[in-house]
Parts: C-alpha cells; structure tokens; sequence
C-alpha cells in the first residue's frame, strides 16, 4: 500500500517526545463543518499510540443553528460511535471524537473518516 505523506509518524513522535505533555497533533484536513488530525502520545517507554481525533462543529461563526447541518451531524457523530470513537462535548461549540488506532492502521482509518466526512457533508 502506498504511504500517505500526511500520516507520517515519525516526525510526529519526535514532536511528542520533545514536548512537555509527551504528546503532539497535526491537522490533516478541515471544512467548515469538521476537522481531522492525527496525533500520537507517549504513554510509556517505548510504547507510543497513535490517535485521530475529528471535530465536529456543530454551530458555525454566526451563532444561527442550521438543523439540516445539525441532522448531517448527528449522523456523522453516530457513525464514529459505532466505529467505536469517543464522543466528547467541548466548550466551542464541538464534538470530539477520539479513537486510537495502531499505526499500520492509521491509513485505513483515515481514509474511512474522510469518505464518511465527504458522504455526509457534500
């Protein structure tokens, strides 16, 4: 299978390994009504896991509440609950959903959320 150049993790485990909470993020991609990223934490010596997160917002900027994009993304939040995510309410007016994955999975995973991303919000 063919490397994605968004989903290398070495850098990103350099990044962890230097940072004070022994983790690090990157976006990978973002649209008005989500953003994915990739992350990685050091949980032990040795022993790094990888996590993507994807961000559900489910207000935009102007504060009106637009249910069709509400209803989009209900069903999006339900989807990544049944691929086993877990779902957290954040103060701005998001969801996170958070799932760890093992590297060599991490390309599979990531193109599956992009594709349920793409069928429920275009």
């Amino acid at each position: 299978m063919k490397k994605n150049p968004q989903l290398e993790t070495e850098a990103l485990l350099e990044e962890a390994k230097a940072s004070e909470h022994g983790e690090a993020y990157k976006t990978l991609n973002r649209n008005p009504n989500c953003r994915v990223g990739l992350g990685a934490r050091l949980t032990s010596p040795g022993a790094p896991s990888f996590f993507i997160e994807i961000l559900i917002y489910l207000c935009p900027s102007s504060g009106e509440a637009d249910l069709r994009v509400l209803e989009k993304s209900l069903k999006c939040l339900k989807e990544l609950q049944a691929r086993n995510y877990s779902l957290t309410c954040q103060d701005d007016n998001c969801i996170s959903g958070e799932t760890t994955v093992p590297e060599q999975s991490l390309a599979m995973e990531y193109e599956a959320v992009n594709s349920l991303i793409k069928s429920v919000f275009h």
